[in-house]
């Protein structure tokens, strides 16, 4: 299977048109799509480790949900170097779907959804990010969920706002979903908030919004979906598919 094979089924899965304006998705590094490939490897993160271990197992084609470069640098230098160097010298080409593969039918948040079993399921956000439905069953048992899929122990505000009910409004949002913003938003339209990366000033402000949140961790909010979307390729792909960092 060509390389230009590989990335067209990627995205017919997670459509590129979804993702967040700016979002650097599509072709990291690699400028041959006509090569055969041989190996997939399927990580969350293009860290050096990632890259390494890609090297070592034979990689060829790496796919990654984050990003190699978030925001603009001037130089490639330090552990950017490095990265470039295995990935240029190794010929192995990196590719990425970020927010759309978040927003896509079957993507990470809709696997989120479907782990809580949540009923009537709307976005979160209009642009697609993020879902928000009804659970059926009590807190402990959402708290039991996610020891279980997600993080084994996850940090919980406010449980005892919401301890006593049977019915609960529960919104998810794989990665990095608790800032102030969001915490503000979603206290408007749900109970209990499933996501990642709770700061001290978001804790305040959920504990002042009387607002459930659970935070799962930007890693495992998001692992859980990019396991089911490693199985869909293992499926559809006529390639070996390694695993790299989950």
């Amino acid at each position: 299977m060509l390389a230009k094979n590989v990335i067209s089924i990627i995205e017919e899965f997670a459509p590129p048109h979804l993702a967040i304006e700016g979002d650097n998705i599509g072709l990291q590094v690699g400028r041959d799509l006509e090569k055969p490939i041989e190996k997939i490897g399927v990580a969350l993160d293009p860290s050096l480790q990632v890259i390494k271990r890609a090297w070592k197992e034979g990689v060829d084609f790496l796919f990654t949900h984050h990003p190699l470069l978030k925001d603009g640098i001037k130089t490639f230098d330090s552990v950017i170097y490095e990265k470039l160097k295995i990935l240029i010298s190794r010929d192995i080409i990196l590719y990425s779907a970020h927010t759309n593969l978040d927003i896509c039918e079957g993507g990470l948040n809709d696997s989120l959804a479907k782990l809580y079993n949540l009923k009537d399921t709307k976005y979160l956000y209009e642009n697609g990010l993020g879902r928000v439905g009804i659970y059926e069953g009590s807190l402990q048992e959402i708290l039991d969920i996610t020891e279980k899929y997600i993080c084994k122990n996850p940090t919980v505000i406010n449980s005892k706002v919401v301890e006593d009910r049977d019915t609960l409004r529960v919104a998810v949002l794989s990665g990095y979903g608790l800032s102030q913003k969001n915490i503000e938003y979603v206290s408007k339209i749900a109970e209990v908030y499933i996501s990642g990366d709770l700061t001290h000033h978001s804790k305040i402000l959920a504990e002042d919004l009387n607002l459930c949140i659970i935070d799962g961790g930007h890693y495992g909010t998001e692992v859980y979906g990019l396991r089911y979307f490693s199985k869909y390729l293992k499926e559809i792909l006529e390639v070996k598919i390694v695993t790299l960092d989950f």
